[in-house]
This record gives C-alpha cells, structure tokens and sequence, in this order.
C-alpha cells in the first residue's frame, strides 16, 4: 500500500493511505516514528549518510586497486569494518543498522568477495553508451553522404545559398 498526503486533527500534513495497488517506493515506507516519517525530515538525511560511511568503507575494504594509498585506505576499513571499536558502533547506530549484523556481512563479504564493479568496457551503461554513439555516427554519415543531398527538398533557401 503506498502513502499519501492528507491533514491530521491539528491541520498538519500527515501520511494517509491510499487505495492503489502500486508498490511502496522505498521513500514512502514508515518507520512507525511521527517525527521520522515526515516529508523532508533531516534525520533520514543523516541516516542516509552514516549508510554512505559504512558503504564507503565497504568499497574501500573490496578496492582491488594496486596503488600504496588505495593499500593503505583498504587496510584502515578492513580494521575499522572487522574491529569493535566504539567509531564503527556510533556510525552504525546512527545509520539505524545493528553493529553486529553489519560486522558479521563485512566479514561474509571479506570472506568471499565478489566484484561490484563491471571490468572496464563490460558494464552495462558502456556498451549502451556504445551502440548510442554508432547510432549517431552512422546518421551523420548517412546525412553527408553525397548520395543524400538529391533528397534534400528545394526551397527558397537553395537559390539564395547558390547566389553567394
């Protein structure tokens, strides 16, 4: 069921629900707190970038790059990631996740890591980027292809080009 906007007792804008059958956007789902669940609240903001932190670490943790600081970075968040300091408990807490359940899949993903990343040239969005490009070089090839300029229509504009 998603969520829809109407007005409470005291005239403030509340959440109602609605009869439509669309499924709930991840923005429209309630955490059952009032002072969270309302529209443009800062605290979904900073949970969302305490999660940005710990994503970060992950990828710094999974980094497979050769270079000594990415070296150095990938060490720090496997130690910050796989120790029970009270910085990783803070930053977790804050996010709204349990240290322990983060801990233990940053271990299951150190254990047997898989890529998040597709190789240079695979991924997806390139080769769409890819054929896009053909498409457009192959129209402008078509469009200067002498072969072409008979199709072009006479106008007015013909003459007064020829005249110059």
């Amino acid at each position: 069921m998603t969520q829809g906007i109407g007005f409470g007792d005291e005239g403030k804008p509340v959440r109602k629900p609605l009869s439509s059958g669309r499924l709930r956007r991840r923005s429209d789902r309630q955490t059952g707190l009032a002072w969270l669940d309302e529209p443009y609240n800062h605290a979904k903001g900073e949970m969302a970038l305490w999660v940005a932190v710990i994503t970060q670490a992950m990828m710094d943790a999974l980094s497979q790059a050769k270079t000594a600081e990415a070296s150095y970075q990938k060490h720090e968040a496997i130690c910050w990631l796989t120790s029970n300091s009270k910085d990783f408990a803070m930053v977790c807490l804050c996010a709204g996740l349990d240290p322990a359940y983060v801990r233990r899949k940053a271990k299951k993903a150190l254990a047997a890591p898989v890529p998040w990343r597709a190789e240079a040239g695979k991924g997806k969005r390139y080769l769409e980027r890819k054929a896009y490009r053909r498409r457009i070089k192959e129209a402008v090839r078509q469009t200067l292809n002498p072969d072409n300029v008979a199709k072009v229509v006479p106008g007015p504009w013909a003459r007064a080009c020829s005249e110059q």
